[in-house]
């Protein structure tokens, strides 16, 4: 089952606060439930669904 992507723009300041609607924000928060990353905006809107995946992919994996 593929889980859904959430996209969630962020502030820097105050640090974590969600961004005004219709603002880039400072940050972008993307998870689907299992894994969150962090981009800039210009990452999250360069990249696409496939990109966004593997990189959720890549942090949830336990480093050792």
């Amino acid at each position: 089952m593929v889980r859904p992507l959430v996209a969630t723009r962020l502030l820097q300041n105050p640090l974590g606060m969600p961004a005004e609607p219709g603002t880039r924000g400072d940050m972008v928060r993307v998870s689907d439930g299992r894994a969150s990353v962090y981009l800039l905006p210009h990452e999250y809107d360069a990249a696409d669904e496939r990109k966004l995946r593997w990189l959720l992919a890549k942090a949830s994996v336990p480093v050792s």
